[in-house]
């Protein structure tokens, strides 16, 4: 029985394999259901691929999702039989769309024996942007994301849905508000599995998910409801640890080893066993269950961990720059704060490092420098609100985006910062990777990836990092070193507003020149290396 599983398997992939390249060429620019027009190829899979859109027949052509299953088995019972399949699981996920955080399902069609859904485009960026490896989450932000799926999950499992492939990279972070999107169920997937078996005439129960993340009875093709259960506690052990679900050992009862990779408060680890459980019996069984102890949770820890990477890579010689970019930053603060201007003055050279007893910083060989991470606080306890910035980049209003973006860095940085217009030392490092990454994928996609923080840290690396040619060659420093743009602060505003005449090029701005980073003038020129952190 095996055998012929594995056999209806790769008839399958092999019939996909060969028509795959052929089509997929063919996509580019081709109308579907004379509406729905192909973009890009926004992903692969073996099943399906998923494509951007336009829908020419609403008003300024909004974008969204085709999803196309990979036609496998031309007869004419098959088609049938997928059809009606198809259309059994496009009416599920019609309904699981009426969840604000579920995309919704627009129409779904068969075209030339082959099938369609068009679902809702969700502007955002995947939380596996957030997860760097080797980068450790504080365990109050980890809780509120597994809150926030949990919420999400009680929706679909009331509809006796199992996701199936619950991971960093199905979960967008939506930029109009910061909320969690969940993506890609495999109902499309499962549709395969049933139309493979009826043709084969054998059960076709291979797993549906992704391995790392799947539990030990999804991996044998028996999913059950705790299993997104259990892959949503192998997502919060990876943001806690820095270790992707795979590398973790286990037990002699085949339990998940994991407490000695991060610090967790007891109740909070104890939650997380209990989601991870080798046995579905022995795990939470409802999502209402989990979310009951959640709720007992005592206040967590908002502290950020170190990285930890023990993959084979030059962590230390990354990691040891940041950091003390980041102690420069402090230093150049704390020192302006003081009536200092490193630009003014003759008393160190421009790229000096200025110490600060306020930060300390490890560099021995024996383990990587300690990097300080953004916060825990979610960016919804903040309130930061992006759907204005999204407003002003989409108009091309360049000035009032800066201005918006400095105040959203403001926000995120902390209410002192908020309250001042000015960082702070002991609050910047809570500007989360969630906060920068949104800011980035707003001006990147406005521009078209000539403005922002990803085209910004392109600069920089390809001028070897040396901040100096980087300012000049965006337009902020002239090439004799002079501000090309200068603020003053403004203390009924409590905000550092720009000088007349030394304002950014905002009717033309050269690449990387937006947004300006360097309100306040203490104009560390290390800053850089730390809002880039998150920047791809």
């Amino acid at each position: 029985m095996k055998a012929l599983q594995i056999n209806a398997f790769n008839n399958l992939c092999v019939g996909l394999f060969d028509r795959k390249l052929l089509y997929n060429a063919n996509m580019l620019g081709k109308l579907l259901d004379r509406r729905y027009r192909i973009i890009r190829e926004l992903a692969e899979g073996g099943f399906s691929q998923t494509y951007l859109a336009e829908d020419t027949r609403l008003p300024k052509n909004p974008q969204c999702v085709v999803k196309h299953l990979n036609p496998t088995i031309d007869d004419p019972v098959f088609t049938q039989k997928a059809l009606e399949l198809f259309k059994t699981e496009a009416e599920t996920l019609q309904e699981l769309g009426k969840h604000d955080l579920i995309p919704q399902l627009y129409a779904y069609f068969q075209e030339n024996k082959e099938f369609y859904l068009v679902q809702e485009f969700i502007a955002g960026h995947p939380l596996s942007k957030e997860m760097s490896p080797g980068s450790q989450m504080a365990e109050a932000r980890v809780a509120q994301i597994v809150k926030e799926v949990l919420e999400i999950l009680q929706f679909v499992h009331k509809y006796n849905v199992i996701h199936r492939d619950i991971k960093p990279s199905n979960l967008i972070r939506r930029h109009s508000d910061g909320k969690l999107v969940l993506i890609d169920f495999g109902t499309v997937k499962q549709v395969q599995m049933e139309v493979a078996s009826a043709h084969h005439k054998a059960k076709v129960t291979l797993p549906i998910g992704t391995p790392g993340y799947m539990s030990y009875e999804q991996e044998r093709g028996q999913s059950v409801s705790s299993s997104d259960i259990y892959s949503l506690g192998m997502l919060a052990l990876q943001a806690l640890t820095g270790k992707h679900p795979s590398q973790f050992p286990r037990d002699r009862d085949n339990e998940i080893t994991w407490r000695s990779y991060a610090k967790v408060s007891r109740e909070f680890a104890t939650v997380l066993d209990r989601m991870t459980r080798c046995n579905p019996r022995d795990r939470y069984q409802t999502v209402d269950e989990v979310l009951k102890d959640i709720a007992k949770l005592s206040k967590l820890s908002t502290a950020s961990p170190r990285i930890t990477d023990d993959r084979e890579v030059k962590s230390s010689s990354l990691l040891l720059p940041s950091a003390i970019a980041l102690l420069a930053l402090t230093g150049g603060i704390y020192l302006f704060s003081k009536g200092w201007n490193p630009l003014k003055s003759n008393n160190l050279p421009i790229n000096s490092l200025s110490p600060t007893p306020s930060l300390s910083v490890s560099t021995t060989e024996t383990s990587p420098s300690p990097l300080v991470q953004p916060s825990a606080v979610p960016i919804s306890d903040r309130k930061a609100n992006y759907g204005q910035l999204g407003i002003y980049l989409k108009e091309k209003n360049w000035k009032a985006a800066d201005q918006e973006t400095y105040l959203l860095l403001l926000k995120a940085s902390g209410s002192q910062s908020e309250r001042d217009g000015t960082f702070h030392p002991d609050e910047f490092n809570k500007i989360t990777c969630a906060d920068l990454v949104l800011i980035d994928q707003l001006w990147t996609q406005a521009s078209n990836g000539k403005q922002g923080l990803t085209a910004q840290k392109k600069i920089y690396e390809d001028f070897a990092k040396d901040i100096r040619k980087t300012y000049e060659n965006i337009g902020w420093f002239s090439p004799s070193g002079e501000l090309a743009i200068d603020t003053t602060y403004d203390r009924k505003t409590s905000r550092w507003e720009y000088l007349e005449g030394r304002q950014p090029n905002f009717k033309s701005p050269p690449v990387g020149h937006l947004p300006f980073l360097l309100r306040d003038t203490s104009k560390n020129l290390e800053r850089m290396a730390t809002l880039y952190r998150c920047s791809s």
